[in-house]
């Protein structure tokens, strides 16, 4: 089994609204803000080689979105996802399989592509199976007023229409050695891969 890194890139968000009731005089000594208040975060996922698999955890923010959209968030470094699966050696096509650990934005939003005539949505791994929870995927489908512009339909619905969506449940195998394990707290119904090799 090899792990990987993916870089696609940073963005920014409100240091208040990340880090809630935590007062700023501590937050901002390792994460200090700029004149707005804007703290930049890294999007890392991760890529699991074993065997005839090649598992990406998570796909960042995409590229899909208007220029209002990027405009707030300021997506800005070198770094893509496409770029870094390339880095490795490996293209999209390769991809066998996207574990969602929850479809917030900044984890979800590439999975989907703009068609290429622009008036449509399609995977950007077609060749593979994406990973979610019924439980999850009705918080995100259903979202509450607290959550909603952290879910965008975009990034969700294409996923289900396209046919690659597969529902897991707590502690079921998806893949060899990978027992899923369900969390609630920064969002309901979130879920871990831990490996258990």
């Amino acid at each position: 089994m090899k792990l990987h890194t993916i870089d696609t890139g940073f963005f920014k968000l409100d240091g208040g609204a990340m880090f809630g009731v935590v007062p700023k005089t501590m937050w901002q000594k390792l994460n200090p803000p700029d004149e707005n208040n804007m703290c930049t975060w890294a999007m890392r996922c991760l890529l699991i080689e074993d065997g005839n698999k090649l598992i990406l955890v998570d796909n960042g923010i995409g590229n899909k979105q208007d220029e209002k959209f990027f405009g707030h968030y300021y997506l800005h470094g070198d770094d893509t996802l496409e770029k870094s699966i390339h880095a490795l050696g490996f293209g999209m096509d390769d991809i066998t399989d996207v574990f969602l650990t929850h479809l917030h934005f900044d984890h979800c939003g590439g999975s989907v592509r703009r068609t290429k005539d622009g008036n449509g949505f399609e995977s950007n791994f077609p060749k593979a199976t994406f990973w979610s929870n019924e439980n999850h995927w009705k918080w995100a489908t259903e979202p509450n007023a607290r959550e909603k512009a952290s879910f965008l339909k975009e990034n969700i619905l294409p996923i289900q229409e396209s046919g690659q969506l597969k529902f897991t449940t707590e502690g079921a195998e998806v893949f060899p050695n990978v027992k899923v394990k369900f969390m609630n707290g920064h969002t309901d119904g979130m879920m871990l891969p831990p490996y258990s090799v």
